[in-house]
C-alpha cells in the first residue's frame, strides 16, 4: 500500500509538471469567469422585470445556466482525464523507462494502481475546483444553490474516472496515438448512445431506448453525466422535454452501482493485462 501510495503522489506531481494540467486548468478557470460575468449580466437584465419574490420560473431558468455551465465542466473532465492518462503507461512501454521501475520488489499492480490513484485525485479536485466555481458565482449573484449539488459532483468525478480506467487499461496494450483514439471513440459512441435513448424515450420507440441502454452498459459514462443531471434539476424541468438536459427517462441508481463495478472491473483488468505483457 505504501509503494502505491508513493507512485500516485509521483504520478499526482508528474501530472502537475506537464502543460496539458496546466493549460486545462487555466482555460477552465477562464471558463468560470466568464460565465460569471455572463450569469451577472443575465440576472441583472431580469431583476428589472422582477415585482414579486423569487418563484419556481425563475429558479428553474437559474437551474439551466448552471446546468449548462456544468455540462461544459463534465466535458473538460472527460478530455483531462484521457488526455493526461492516455500516455501514463503506453508512453513508458514505448520509450522503455517504464523497465527502470517495473522490477522486484515493486509490483506491476503497484505501477497500474499508483497511476490511476495520482490521476484519479487530480481529476477530482479539477471537477471540484470548476463545480465550485460555477455553482459559488451563481449563488453569489443571485443566491441561487443547485440543489444534491454533492451527489450530482460525485457522479461527475465517477463519470471522468471511468474514461480515465478506460485510457489506462487501454495504455497496457496499444500505443499512446491509437489509445487516445479508441478511448475518444468510445466516449463519443456513449455520447450518441445517450441521445438516441432520450429520443427514444420522448418518443416512445423502444429500439432506441434498447440501443441507448447497451451502449451506456458498453461505457457507462454519458449516464453518469445524465443522472447528475437529473438529480441537480427540479423534477418538473427533468420531466419536460424543454431543455437540453431534460429527459424522458434518467438512469436508474442500479447503474450507479453498475459504474462503480465497472471501473472496478476495467481496473482489475488493466493490472491483468500489465502483468501478462513483455516489456
Amino acid at each position: 500500500m505504501r509503494d502505491t501510495l508513493i507512485i500516485a503522489h509521483l504520478t499526482y506531481r508528474e501530472a502537475q509538471r506537464r502543460k496539458i494540467l496546466w493549460a486545462a486548468l487555466g482555460l477552465g478557470l477562464a471558463f468560470v469567469l466568464l460565465y460569471g460575468i455572463g450569469f451577472y449580466f443575465i440576472y441583472r437584465e431580469i431583476s428589472q422585470y422582477l415585482t414579486t419574490g423569487r418563484d419556481i420560473a425563475l429558479d428553474s431558468g437559474f437551474n439551466f445556466v448552471v446546468m449548462a455551465g456544468l455540462y461544459v465542466v463534465s466535458f473538460l473532465g472527460v478530455m483531462l482525464a484521457v488526455l493526461t492518462s492516455v500516455g501514463s503507461l503506453a508512453g513508458e512501454i514505448s520509450s522503455h523507462t517504464i523497465q527502470a521501475l517495473a522490477v522486484k520488489p515493486l509490483r506491476r499492480a503497484t505501477l497500474v494502481l499508483g497511476k490511476w490513484l495520482g490521476l484519479a485525485l487530480m481529476l477530482a479536485i479539477y471537477i471540484a475546483l470548476l463545480v465550485f466555481g460555477i455553482v459559488g458565482s451563481t449563488w453569489a449573484i443571485s443566491g441561487y444553490w443547485l440543489p444534491r449539488l454533492f451527489e450530482g459532483l460525485g457522479l461527475m468525478i465517477l463519470q471522468a474516472w471511468i474514461m480515465l480506467t478506460i485510457s489506462i487499461l487501454g495504455g497496457t496494450r496499444m500505443s499512446t496515438i491509437a489509445n487516445g483514439v479508441v478511448a475518444f471513440m468510445l466516449y463519443g459512441l456513449a455520447f450518441i448512445g445517450g441521445w438516441i435513448e432520450q429520443f427514444g424515450a420522448m418518443t416512445y420507440n423502444e429500439t432506441a431506448v434498447d440501443i441507448g441502454i447497451l451502449t451506456s452498459l458498453l461505457v457507462p459514462s454519458e449516464a453518469m453525466w445524465k443522472k447528475a443531471a437529473a438529480i441537480m434539476q427540479p423534477a418538473i424541468v427533468v420531466a419536460l422535454p424543454v431543455s437540453p438536459f431534460s429527459m424522458g427517462l434518467a438512469p436508474s441508481s442500479a447503474m450507479i452501482l453498475y459504474a462503480v463495478a465497472y471501473t472496478m472491473a476495467l481496473l482489475a483488468l488493466a493490472v491483468y493485462s500489465f502483468n501478462h505483457r513483455d516489456l
